[in-house]
């Protein structure tokens, strides 16, 4: 069994080859930074496709490779565009993203890497998966260390701040959210919906490139398969 480091579904082995789809999926990742976002949350969190690449990145080059990518990029998101963040959003977009990718391919480790892609109930699973750890670890991480240090508030004044409906999106809003279910519900939807778009474009788009490429999969290709 080959090591989760080198997870990918394609069986691209030449390092010269994934380091240079690394730098190239990074540089994209940072043109999606300096576009605008496709939303921003009224507690100025950004909807965007900037994990996008990343999650490429892992399909068609292996896990480390986007570990690589994304560890290059990120320095870079954190500085650049509207809504940026300094390094305080670079962090926080790099613990919610590495779970778009590095959950699937836990499960391309464990059970092959034609089941992740192909048994749509097996793909859900690891998606699923993903975007709760996700959820969770933003929710976590927002309370106790990047709004607290990015406003300077303490967690308690956090929640306040989610209380108040000028920083409400239409779903506190809409439901009358207060307190912590205000949080935690703003945290967990809008988490889950860039979720959804880094994992679904991801996956689709690098599929897309495999389909040119025409290359199968079989079961037991892919060095996130067992061998």
């Amino acid at each position: 069994m080959r090591k989760l480091s080198n997870a990918s579904i394609t069986p691209i082995d030449r390092l010269s080859v994934r380091l240079a789809g690394a730098a190239v999926l990074a540089a994209l990742s940072v043109i999606f930074q300096a576009l605008p976002p496709l939303f921003v949350t009224p507690w100025f969190m950004r909807i965007d496709l900037v994990a996008v690449p990343w999650v490429i990145c892992w399909v068609l080059f292996g896990y480390k490779a986007a570990l690589i990518s994304m560890l290059v990029s990120v320095p870079i998101v954190g500085a650049l565009g509207p809504f940026a963040g300094g390094w305080v959003g670079a962090t926080m977009k790099s613990i919610a993203s590495v779970w778009m990718f590095t959950i699937p391919a836990v499960f391309a480790y464990k059970s092959g890497a034609a089941k992740v892609l192909r048994d749509k109930r097996f793909l859900l699973m690891a998606a699923v998966v993903a975007i709760v750890i996700r959820d969770f670890a933003t929710a976590l991480i927002n309370l106790y260390f990047a709004i607290p240090v990015f406003f300077g508030m303490t967690p308690s004044q956090v929640i306040d701040f989610f209380t108040n409906p000028r920083f409400q999106s239409f779903l506190g809003r809409w439901l009358g959210l207060v307190g912590f279910t205000a949080y935690f519900s703003e945290v967990f939807f809008w988490n889950t919906v860039q979720g959804v778009i880094d994992i679904y474009l991801g996956l689709t788009l690098a599929l897309m490139v495999m389909k040119r490429m025409k290359k199968p999969i079989s079961e037991g290709e892919g060095e996130g398969g067992k061998h």
